[in-house]
């Protein structure tokens, strides 16, 4: 579990996780020099004999992927479920999710999420269809068509995966990206195998304003990096035309969302312009493709 500044919210977020029924769960507490009082909660939590270990940072690394990268370096389990410190998951998260990709033989399993305000209500949102169900599919079709525009795995809380798969990542390059690094290493992690998502929800996806990703979407900079990473992985799935357009509609509606600043927009223009799919029409695209998909 990485933390930051999130003393409000662990001690819930902790009772959630060592209160999973999954029978062998190994703790690893990681805190990324915190200035509130998360320390001395971590520290009290860390006697639990669950807990492995509490690594506490000195000085704040500036980027979250790697605090994932230092987890998976203490991980010793065959799973790896990375709980980020400020959501909460039903207790049967990990065994779920578990059966899932067991049953599916996937490298990564995910669940539906219930968004929460920072007090815990619920946040009503839209369903599609193809989300009230269970599936699995081959990861080259899962990054394809959930990965690459909209990142349906928007919330690491929300998945495991399998630590042998996990070290063939490349998190040298993924941390390179300190805004959209977790896009990187689902895409990686899911070009291993396959991916199985299970409609339950088992996980509450906590929105409050001190979100690291909301200064970053602010000034543009996911949209940037979303960008090195399209370019980068393209190459190696060999998308169809259509499938460049409506993924270059997906950015091209994130950069015009209210919440991008006028500065963060001229600089995922500056990146995404030289995309010969790119634009206006590319929007339209995208937006066919989404209703064919809830179809």
């Amino acid at each position: 579990m990485p933390n930051y500044n999130h003393a409000p919210y662990l001690k819930e977020r902790l009772d959630s996780i060592l209160a999973q029924d999954y029978p062998d769960v190994e703790v690893i507490l990681l805190d990324d020099a915190s200035t509130d009082e998360s320390v001395a909660i971590l520290k009290d939590y860390a006697q639990n004999p669950k807990v492995q270990t509490l690594v506490v940072n000195e000085k704040n690394s500036g980027n979250p992927f790697l605090q994932w990268q230092r987890g998976l370096q203490e991980a010793t389990g065959e799973y790896v479920w990375i709980a980020e410190s400020d959501d909460v998951a039903e207790p049967t998260l990990l065994s779920t999710l578990v059966e899932a990709m067991e049953q599916k033989h996937a490298t990564l399993a995910f669940c539906h999420s219930q968004w929460i305000d920072s007090e815990g209500k619920p946040i009503a949102r839209t369903q599609d269809p193809r989300w009230k169900r269970d599936f699995s599919m081959a990861g080259g079709t899962f990054v394809r068509r959930y990965l690459l525009g909209y990142s349906i795995i928007c919330n690491a809380s929300a998945v495991v995966f399998k630590r042998e798969a996990a070290m063939q990542v490349d998190m040298q390059k993924v941390t390179q990206y300190t805004a959209s690094g977790d896009r990187l290493f689902w895409i990686q992690m899911a070009l291993q195998g396959r991916v199985a998502y299970v409609a339950q929800d088992l996980n509450r996806f906590r929105q409050h304003t001190h979100k690291v990703s909301g200064g970053a979407e602010y000034m543009g900079l996911n949209i940037v990096q979303d960008h090195a990473i399209y370019r980068l992985i393209a190459p190696m799935l060999s998308l169809s035309g259509s499938e460049r357009r409506w993924i270059c509609g997906y950015h091209w509606k994130a950069m015009h969302r209210p919440t991008v600043s006028a500065e963060g927009r001229i600089s995922a223009l500056l990146a995404w312009s030289n995309e010969p799919e790119f634009g206006r029409l590319s929007y339209l695209f995208y937006l066919l493709h989404r209703a064919k998909e809830k179809c």
